[in-house]
């Protein structure tokens, strides 16, 4: 049995809610199965706000809070994304529903092995290629990812420098899907854009097998 692949969309941070919003909408037209609201520099009112707002475009269940845990557990929406600098794992874990994901953000195999056996319900890993929102670090390139998707079973989502044309090298490294910031949010037409990428998970040859 196919299993889709994930498409998740984060924000930038650099957007107005409005922007965000029509580019949410247009997203999920195009085949985004979860926008993740990473605005780090707004309140945990601010970021409530945004949720409710966007729950209006796209199904609550598809949206991600990133970092406050406690907007994702008071909003109901699908969960909440951890950086390094977030709550851990468990501690998340207490606080949200328990049909909410928690998620965390990886860069490393060791990284991976303590989220994985602290529950996490996937991992987000990169950056995978060269970023503009990484211009100063290495990219990680997919020889440790594919050690990583090997090691457990825990979805893993690729991200940074992902384009539509690099989607099958992610996924043959055993990834469950991709996670996309400007090739989406910067896009002039964001729903021609996750097409793009929706057109590229589900042709995926790795998928028939």
């Amino acid at each position: 049995m196919r299993t889709r692949k994930q498409l998740h969309v984060i924000t930038s941070g650099k957007q107005s809610l409005e922007s965000v919003m029509r580019m949410a909408e247009a997203a999920y037209a195009g085949g985004m199965d979860f926008l993740h609201i990473r605005e780090k520099q707004r309140t945990a009112k601010e970021c409530m706000d945004w949720v409710r707002a966007l729950a209006n475009v796209v199904p609550l269940s598809a949206l991600v809070v990133n970092d406050r845990v406690d907007v994702s557990a008071a909003s109901g929406c699908a969960g909440a994304h951890l950086a390094y600098h977030s709550l851990a794992v468990g501690d998340a874990r207490r606080v949200l529903q328990p049909e909410q994901k928690v998620g965390r953000s990886v860069h490393s195999y060791e990284e991976a092995e303590q989220a994985a056996e602290a529950g996490a319900d996937y991992l987000l890993y990169g950056h995978i290629y060269p970023s503009a929102s990484k211009p100063n670090l290495a990219p990680r390139g997919t020889f440790e990812l594919a050690k990583i998707t090997a090691a457990w079973t825990i979805p893993v989502i690729g991200l940074g420098g992902i384009t539509p044309e690099r989607t099958g090298e992610v996924l043959a490294a055993g990834c469950a899907g991709v996670a996309v910031l400007s090739g989406i949010t910067n896009a002039t037409d964001a729903k021609l854009a996750a097409l793009a990428y929706r057109e590229a998970l589900d042709r995926w040859e790795g998928n028939a097998r």
